[in-house]
Order: structure tokens, then sequence, then C-alpha cells
């Protein structure tokens, strides 16, 4: 591990100590999949058989080669090898999870390890198991781009908000059983003039910076990759195939096992999936055990969109599972099996309200994520929480601002019995 990644470690050292109460006796052997070999996938090490070293995994827990509560560094397996998880085994085991949202991809929230750790720690505790980091690198966010020239896309390894960036990656890793998705987001001249080059050495870096990670740590290429024209047009889905196989190419010669997803070329809906990814040549060739799939889902969005007006849309059960069957049967047939989730989803009800007292809300936010839709489905599934229109957690108060996390959970109060009450107009 470079200095300056060893000096993000020494930082974390007051926060993490804290954790060790909460690991409780997994504090010293921390579940690198928690899905072990299931049917699902499987764990493994790195340039040994499946489970060498290893004792069986189940439920988050277990193994003898699992890493240390408080490190984001590599589980090890016997003669030192590093412990890889599949993509199918890392789908399992995500579950339900929460994006940062609007601290490191905007300016609406401070960038610092106090207010995402926070975060991370509330949702933790109610059983979400990945948290979504968004990342933007090549534009100007807080006063500077985190590149040396957006035109290269050379990472500043020595920049503040890069350390911040990984003081939470390695936070959030030194919980138990906890995934985190690290992307590119608003990268808007990248996309609008498709510079691969530069999206090929913005991911050669980050795979060296990050390089000595647990394998629960998932690289997501590029997100949402629209042009900033008139009408946010799509990015040639031939660009897209061939911007993101460069990318990949430069990860895959840091690390053969790192989890890398791809998705759409506009706004990552799930029919865009099929459409870019007619094949899967550039990426493995659908033989990378070590690749995910994703899309959001805000459909429909007359109802999921901020500034919709009210909130009292008759949505059905068919607008939350369409979508979900479009992406499984792209993926048990191009896909090969690829595993899939939902890197967005959620209500940007607070565009109309104070306070969320809306029924028809809270009933989306209980069914997208159960087990007759996305659970069922196996697919993971990670809520838009920007602190914002689509808030769940308050950063000013360190506490849920509403009941949307027990929602997604399965089970929440609503405010009376109707769910197109009074709360929705």
């Amino acid at each position: 591990m470079d200095r300056h990644s060893a000096f993000a470690k020494l930082a974390l050292a007051a926060l993490v100590l804290a954790n060790a109460c909460d690991a409780g006796g997994t504090s010293a052997s921390v579940a690198a999949g928690g899905a072990g070999n299931s049917a699902a996938g499987s764990t493994t090490v790195a340039g040994a058989p499946a489970n060498a070293g290893m004792g069986a995994t189940s439920g988050g827990s277990g193994g003898n080669s699992t890493p240390a509560a408080g490190s984001g560094n590599e589980a090890r397996g016997g003669a030192g090898q590093a412990v890889t998880i599949d993509a199918k085994a890392a789908a399992a085991a995500m579950g339900k999870g929460f994006n940062i949202g609007q601290m490191f991809e905007s300016t609406d929230h401070p960038p610092t390890l106090a207010a995402a750790s926070a975060k991370i720690d509330a949702y933790y505790a109610k059983g979400f198991r990945v948290v979504r980091v968004p990342v933007t690198w090549t534009e100007v966010t807080n006063g500077d781009t985190l590149v040396g020239d957006p035109a290269v896309g050379d990472v500043n390894r020595s920049h503040p908000r890069l350390l911040v960036i990984e003081q939470v990656v390695d936070y959030a890793l030194s919980k138990p059983g906890m995934y985190v998705v690290l992307n590119a987001h608003h990268e808007q001249a990248l996309k609008t003039e498709s510079r691969a080059a530069v999206l090929e050495r913005l991911w050669s870096d980050i795979a060296e910076i990050f390089a000595e990670r647990d394998h629960r740590l998932i690289f997501e290429i590029l997100n949402e990759p629209h042009r900033s024209d008139a009408s946010n047009s799509a990015m040639p889905a031939a660009d897209l195939r061939s911007m993101t196989a460069k990318a990949y190419a430069k990860i895959r010669a840091v690390d053969a096992a790192r989890i890398v997803v791809i998705g759409g070329n506009q706004w990552f809906a799930a029919a865009e999936v099929p459409a870019v990814w007619t094949d899967l040549n550039g990426v493995g060739g659908g033989d990378d055990p070590y690749l995910m799939a994703t899309f959001h889902h805000y459909n429909p969005w007359t109802f999921c969109g901020d500034n919709q007006g009210t909130y009292d849309d008759a949505w059905t059960d068919v607008q939350i599972s369409s979508p979900m069957d479009t992406m499984l049967a792209w993926s048990n047939s191009v896909g090969k099996g690829m595993p899939i989730f939902i890197g967005e989803w959620g209500v940007g009800w607070g565009s109309r309200y104070d306070a969320l007292t809306c029924n028809n809300i809270r009933a989306w936010y209980q069914k997208l994520p159960s087990s007759d839709f996305a659970g069922k489905r196996g697919i993971a599934t990670v809520v838009w929480d920007d602190g914002g229109w689509f808030k769940i957690y308050d950063y000013e108060s360190g506490a849920f601002a509403d009941n949307l996390a027990d929602c997604i959970s399965g089970a929440c109060d609503w405010d009376g019995t109707e769910r197109m009450n009074v709360g929705c107009q």
C-alpha cells in the first residue's frame, strides 16, 4: 500500500475502534462476501482452489481467512493469497443498500468522513449492506477536479478530497459484510465528447489506488452516460462499448478479480442495457465471473421524479416489475446469467413536501425491494438518498428524516390506512 493510503488508514483508527463493540464476536473475523460457496456464487482465494485456507462462510460471518474489522485491506487466504468474491456471490450478499448522494459528485453536502461515516453507521444498523459512493473525477466540484488534467484523466493522488474518499471506502469496508460501489458519476465533457482515453486513464489510476482493498469494493465504470446537450441525448452505443472495454482492460490489468459494473448509455434505464450490450466481447465475452450489470429504477418517472406535482399517482405492480424483468431477460440470454442490481431508485418527494406523510410513497418503497419484486428476482437494490428531494437520511441532524428506511426493510407506520391519504396531495 502506498504512503497516501496508509495515512488514510491511520486517520480512520479512532472511528473504526468505535465499531469494534458493534462488530461483537465478528470483530476479529469478518465475512468477505457473506455468501460463501452457495448456489448463487462463490468466494475463492486467488490462485488457489475454492475454500483453500478458508472456513465456510454463512450469513455474513465465519471463515478463518476473513479480514479483521477496521481494515479495508484484502482478506488473505493460505500463503497470503487474496480472497476473491465472484459477482453472483456479491449480488446475493448485497441485499439492500443506499447511496451516499450529493457529497463527492456535487457540492450539496460537505465531503467529510464524519458526515459519510455517520450515514453509513445509521444504515448499517438497519441491516443495509451495500453503499454506493458516487464520485465526480473530471469536472469541478468543491472548487477543483480530482484529476490533474480533465482532458487526460490522471488522478491527483495527493488530492485532499481523494484522501477523504479513501477514508470513506475503508470505513465502509471495515463493517462486516459491507459492500462498496465506487463510480465515475458526473463526467460531463467525458461523456459528451466520448473521451475514451480519459476514461481509460481514469480507471487505470483508480484501480491502482484501490488495488489493496478488499474485493467487496466494486467498480462501476460510468454512471448515466448521456450527452450534455439540449436533449441529454444518449451516448452512441458503440462509443460506450468501446470506452467501457478500454477501462475494463485497465482494471483487469491490475486485478483480474475486481468486480466491474456495466450499464446503459443514457439514464441507465432497464431497456438501455439490452440495446447497448448485444454481446460482451469487450468485457470478457461472457466468461468473466466478476462482472455485474446495473440499471436505475425511477419507473414511472411521472411519480418517482422531482417536481411532478402531487404524489397520488396510481402506479401499478407491473410498473415496478417490468424493468426488472427486462433486465433479467437480458441477463438470462446475452448476459449469460450475469447478476444485476438497481444502483438508484427512489421518489423525489422533497420537491413538493417539507415532511413525508404520503402513504402512496411509503407503499412504493415497501414494494420495490420486497420478496414479491426485487427480492424474489435476486436483485440487490441501492436506494438513491441525496439528503435533498430524495431524502431519507438527514445530514444536518445525523438521523433519519422519515421512516422510508423502515419501509425498505418491509414494515413502516402509515398515516392512517388509506394509500392515497391527504399527505399525497
